[in-house]
């Protein structure tokens, strides 16, 4: 029985990376194809890939070294993280491999660049609808046992079934407080806390038990049959995202880093968000253009712009730069909308969000519904009072809502666009939503997290999720 179980997880392995990989090796593919046919646009050339095809095989090797086949076990941040740092590597390899074998084969920079940046957004993309669809048919991952209390047991499960793509699948549970229960969080009791099982690689321990017990029992015995085990600490709290562990001598610590508060770190976010909105200009200031002009000829009026005070880097005040959104005198009629619907006044009071705000024009809630009605403050990122991705700039009244250590991290970055709150519920997710997505990304900042982000906002205002 248990060589049967060994068999069916080596499947799912092999399954789960074949068909990754098969994704990846596709969308590398079109996009070398896709180079070369930029190139043939430009230079009448044919288009040929033959000797590029090599950095198919090249892919699937690395990625698997790398653990990003199946990439079990990976967040979403750390699997994009690698991708593209592999994909730098093995576009790097192709570099170096036409440098030294010069006679045989002339790959066009261009149709390199094409090609990687085809990749860098495809894969991510790719991966994440074939995991998708495997999750549906309960195809991906792998068995994962849990050992701990019920509340620890409880927490993990909870943590896990909400990120499915991660690929560890709870299956059991090995504990010492049963509570007259066969059960935990659905999951089976297996056994004790001193038992294994050969169910799976993959087993998830709390910390403190190497404290109740000699750590040779519990590494040597124990846990001895597993491959990987996941050492869970007793700071149970959301808070960090890049914790790298370190040893002192013989001790272990935990190593969590502010990267946001290195100068380095910060001069690198602004030339990514000058890099962008420079790129991107072609694209929105006709947009801006259009739109102003729509919104002067629905209301000449009042200016197509409305320009708030708020919050910036340092505690300094800045003018947001907006689409007019609202009818004149907007204030007033919110007055008189809450007097006369307490519960109005009671969802303003919770969020200072209204889903039916009485305040909003029609063409307004277009605006809004599709986020257009933020593009100007493109204008204040290119002006170094915003950036592409931070918290979310607020005025003074919502500003004194939030606690005293958030207000502190806010202020020592550069608001933001979108954000972590934006895509994690937007308007959904109220001012707790804020205070606690808003710290989560300043305490672990990365550029990785800034792309994944913009990504996640892209498909947020596609879908129109959360905004109102």
């Amino acid at each position: 029985m248990s060589g049967m179980k060994n068999q069916v997880r080596i499947i799912q392995f092999w399954r789960n990376s074949i068909l990754l990989g098969a994704g990846d090796v596709a969308v590398l593919a079109v996009a070398l194809l896709l180079g070369r046919a930029v190139v043939s646009f430009f230079s009448g050339d044919p288009i040929a890939i033959r000797y590029s095809l090599l950095l198919l095989p090249v892919w699937c090797g690395m990625a698997m070294t790398v653990g990003l086949l199946p990439a079990w076990g990976l967040g979403t941040v750390e699997e994009f993280k690698r991708i593209q740092l592999l994909l730098l590597s093995l576009f790097a390899l192709g570099g170096m491999a036409y440098f030294f074998g010069r006679g045989y084969f002339y790959p066009s920079r261009l149709a390199y660049s094409v090609a990687w940046a085809g990749s860098a957004v495809g894969i991510p993309l790719v991966r994440s609808g074939m995991k998708w669809i495997l999750h549906r048919i309960k195809a991906w991952g792998c068995p994962v046992v849990l050992y701990g209390d019920r509340v620890t047991v409880e927490s993990v499960t909870a943590a896990l079934r909400e990120q499915p793509e991660i690929g560890y699948v709870p299956v059991g549970v090995f504990t010492d407080d049963t509570s007259d229960s066969k059960r935990i969080a659905h999951l089976p009791i297996l056994g004790h806390s001193r038992e294994s099982t050969r169910r799976t690689d993959v087993a998830i321990v709390p910390m403190r038990m190497a404290t109740t017990r000699p750590p040779e029992e519990l590494f040597d015995r124990t846990l001895t049959g597993y491959r990987h085990i996941l050492l869970l600490p007793d700071l149970q709290v959301d808070l960090f995202l890049w914790v790298r562990p370190r040893t002192i001598g013989r001790l272990v610590c935990m190593e969590v880093s502010s990267n946001l508060f290195n100068p380095l770190s910060r001069k690198l976010k602004r030339g990514m968000d000058l890099f962008f909105v420079v790129l991107s200009a072609p694209l929105w200031l006709p947009m801006v253009g259009l739109l102003t002009i729509i919104l002067w000829v629905s209301d000449p009026r009042n200016s197509p712009f409305y320009l708030q005070e708020r919050r910036g880097r340092n505690d300094r005040k800045f003018r947001a730069i907006k689409f007019r959104t609202m009818i004149p005198d907007a204030h007033q009629a919110l007055t008189d909308a809450m007097e006369q619907n307490p519960a109005l006044r009671k969802e303003w009071e919770s969020s200072r969000k209204l889903r039916e705000d009485p305040r909003v024009t029609p063409l307004g809630r277009f605006l809004r519904r599709w986020s257009l009605d933020e593009i100007p403050q493109l204008i204040n990122v290119l002006l170094g009072q915003m950036s592409l991705v931070g918290p979310r700039p607020l005025p003074d009244y919502h500003h004194a809502e939030i606690g005293p250590e958030v207000q502190l991290l806010r202020n020592r970055v550069r608001p933001g666009m979108t954000g972590l709150w934006q895509v994690s519920g937007r308007s959904e997710s109220g001012t707790d939503g804020m205070q606690r997505w808003d710290a989560y990304y300043v305490r672990n900042w990365s550029i990785w997290i800034d792309l994944v982000l913009l990504a996640r906002t892209l498909r947020a205002v596609i879908l129109g999720r959360g905004a109102y």
